[in-house]
């Protein structure tokens, strides 16, 4: 079922959100004895005080906690410079590591200091505690996730916006959406039954729904996820054609599918949380997915994942994860189709990841599980 401007639903409102939410972020109670930074106080001597103790807790304006919080960024940066994507990561975990221990009182779920923007996920998530400590950091993450969910996202293969929920992976990037979307207008009619593993804010689902699939059967581990798939499913009026469940790789997809999509994590790493599996992958997980692709496929089904070179131009890998990881006895590549990074490339300002960029290439494998 295709939709259109005419069965699309408005968009769907903070209300439509159960209270009890899955994954937020970690909040705490007010601690009278925490040190206070104020406006004026000398960054120097707040910085010691967050290296000492358990963090310091914001008092009077968001432009306060601002001000400091960017100086305290810049600081770390300038004695641990970024010129590599190795170099990035650990940056990244000093800042995190430092920040995370600026607190922000909430009081009746809002931002105490002056100025600050109204989050309205804080009432949402925690409708029973109206008053807590969240760390600045986490406060920012939902400013930042709910301006995301209220404008939405346009993505050049779809018609109409996503509106994601907190704490659900979405693409930053749109070379291999075009990609597969292409492939899949070439491929027209070919297939009806699908499945889309790990879907994220579900955008590969609606493309294939777009495209005309007749039923997406669509997973995720995040609980979130599933929650805000299902929700952009009543949106547009996709029940009929797509169906969501919450599980690790197939779950109880049928046997019954000619496609099968993948869009895994591009980057190796650790995963210290459900949202960090949208994003790195650790070691045999791709062993672990083609393993299980081999015994819920049937044969002559087809496999496609979505992938690129980023981590080993990044030079954090020395080899491509799917090339090795797949099964040779269990299925046959088709077609391996790539393309440059070329929007990065053409960037006019030359960093390390413009740099990076420029070698990136996207791929699209497609393998075709055999009959053995």
């Amino acid at each position: 079922m295709k939709y259109s401007p005419n069965n699309i639903r408005p968009a769907i409102q903070a209300g439509d959100f159960p209270a009890k939410t899955h994954v937020k972020p970690e909040i705490y109670p007010d601690d009278n004895d925490l040190p206070v930074f104020r406006g004026g106080m000398n960054y120097r001597h707040v910085l010691k005080k967050l290296d000492s103790g358990p963090g310091i807790k914001v008092q009077g304006s968001y432009a306060t906690a601002m001000a400091f919080y960017s100086w305290l960024k810049k600081r770390i940066t300038s004695k641990h410079p970024v010129y590599n994507y190795i170099t990035s990561r650990i940056t990244r975990e000093i800042i995190n590591k430092k920040t995370s221990k600026i607190f922000v009182k909430i009081s009746h779920h809002k931002p105490e200091p002056e100025k600050a923007p109204e989050i309205p996920w804080l009432k949402i998530f925690y409708p029973g505690n109206p008053d807590f400590l969240i760390s600045l950091p986490d406060m920012l993450g939902l400013n930042g996730a709910w301006q995301w969910y209220e404008k939405g996202i346009k993505y050049p293969v779809l018609e109409h916006r996503l509106h994601p929920y907190y704490g659900v992976y979405f693409p930053t990037r749109t070379e291999h959406l075009i990609l597969f979307d292409q492939w899949l207008e070439k491929n027209k009619g070919r297939f009806t039954n699908a499945a889309d593993i790990g879907t994220g804010c579900g955008i590969l689902s609606f493309i294939m729904a777009r495209h005309g699939m007749k039923r997406v059967y669509a997973t995720d581990i995040n609980p979130n996820a599933v929650y805000s798939t299902s929700k952009e499913i009543e949106r547009f009026r996709l029940s009929k054609c797509i169906n969501i469940e919450q599980a690790s790789f197939f779950g109880s997809v049928r046997d019954d599918l000619d496609l099968a999509v993948f869009n895994p994590p591009w980057i190796p790493g650790k995963c210290n949380s459900i949202t960090d599996m949208g994003v790195y992958y650790e070691e045999g997980f791709f062993e672990k997915f083609f393993s299980e692709a081999a015994a819920r496929l049937a044969p002559g089904t087809i496999l496609i994942v979505l992938f690129s070179s980023f981590a080993i131009e990044a030079g954090i890998t020395d080899h491509n994860p799917v090339e090795k990881a797949v099964n040779h006895d269990k299925f046959i590549l088709e077609d391996k189709i790539t393309r440059s990074v070329t929007e990065k490339a053409k960037a006019k300002s030359k960093n390390w990841l413009n740099e990076l960029r420029s070698k990136e290439k996207i791929e699209l494998w497609i393998f075709k599980r055999t009959n053995s």
